[in-house]
């Protein structure tokens, strides 16, 4: 039985609202959950001009990641890109700066903050750097993670439900509201 939840939030920059990011969730069995993300944007604010496109899918299989795969472009150029999958003993690594292995079982990742609150998680699974990251409890509907290369994304939770976030990188920070779902 396949059940889906979709939720489509607005992108906004410099209070240009500039594109859309759809994540799903499908429950393909009782024991199969697949999670995607695609965002796209354009955005031209004096001399900078940005054309992204980023894409997700993460599949979980009785609660643990079994695969993952991130691609992002820009102006039509895939620029990076990332893919995970379970062998059984151990997770094989392939992105853009090379190849790599870890053990350690995945329960909670990025794409799941979309539709579940984390509760007593200090650390989940950042699909697009394939690796582990800490979780930073800012209040008791605010989280913060960071990644390697110092962006910070914080989620906006009200009533258990994911309701915003922001996306601080070096040139801007992006914002993302919840326009349906």
């Amino acid at each position: 039985m396949l059940r889906a939840e979709r939720l489509v939030f607005d992108m906004s920059a410099f209070g240009i609202t500039f594109g859309k990011m759809t994540v799903e969730r499908i429950q393909e069995t009782d024991s199969t959950e697949l999670y995607t993300l695609h965002a796209k944007g354009y955005l031209k604010v004096l001399w900078m001009e940005r054309s992204d496109e980023t894409k997700y899918e993460v599949r979980y299989l009785n609660g643990k990641l079994i695969s993952s795969g991130y691609k992002h472009y820009e102006k039509g150029q895939l620029k990076k890109w990332s893919r995970v999958q379970y062998n059984g003993n151990e997770y094989s690594v392939e992105t853009h700066k090379g190849k790599s292995s870890f053990t350690e079982v995945p329960v909670f990742s990025v794409l799941k903050l979309h539709f579940f609150q984390p509760q007593n998680i200090s650390r989940i699974f950042y699909e697009e750097e394939s690796a582990f990251t800490n979780l930073n409890k800012r209040d008791a509907n605010t989280i913060e993670i960071k990644g390697r290369e110092g962006n910070r994304s914080v989620y906006h939770y009200e009533n258990g439900k994911l309701k915003s976030m922001e996306f601080h990188i070096s040139i801007a920070t992006v914002y993302m509201k919840l326009s349906a779902g």
